[in-house]
């Protein structure tokens, strides 16, 4: 038989990316927020940084616009369209931040490393499980009986269980 636990989590990263750090092993205890893995940051980093860039852009567009419609010197659709523009590159640069906060994989509970399924220097996809988290608080013991001794068990018989960890 084995102890298990009777929830495991399946823990990903919400981006895809080259891992460049595993801080636990199969066996580990953690608590919540602690790092698990991180991800390579180079390419998130640059994309947050072009994210920015654009927005920055975006925003001097929009500067511009506004004192040039003030003046009647473009139309207030041409306007309209810069803010658009501004809102949606204000949008994909909070998004990219948020990405590269995603590098980080952390345990959102407490619990024990169950299983390893992802090694530094592994690309990985979005949602692609790296890591089970089981919860230590809710164990349970499964126990294979041979077909040909399912006779002499009963409900409520005393059992011995001895761990090979002991």
């Amino acid at each position: 038989g084995e102890v298990r636990s009777q929830f495991e989590s399946p823990l990903a990263f919400r981006v895809p990316g080259k891992i460049s750090a595993r801080l636990v092993d199969a066996g580990a205890v953690v608590r919540p927020g602690d790092i698990l893995a991180r991800l390579d940051p180079a390419d998130l980093a640059l994309n947050a940084a072009a994210a920015q860039a654009q927005f920055e852009l975006a925003e001097a567009d929009v500067r511009r616009f506004r004192e040039l419609q003030a003046k009647q010197f473009v139309s207030q659709a041409a306007l309209d369209a810069k803010e658009t523009a501004f809102r949606a590159a204000q949008a994909q640069s909070e998004l990219a931040r948020n990405q590269n906060a995603y590098a980080v994989l952390r345990a959102d509970q407490a619990g024990v490393v169950a299983q390893v399924q992802a090694e530094v220097g592994q690309v990985v996809s979005a949602g692609q499980v790296v890591l089970r988290l089981a919860r230590a608080d809710t164990l349970e013991v499964a126990i294979a009986i041979p077909e040909s001794r399912m006779r002499e068990m009963r409900t409520g018989m005393v059992a011995e269980v001895s761990l090979w960890a002991d």
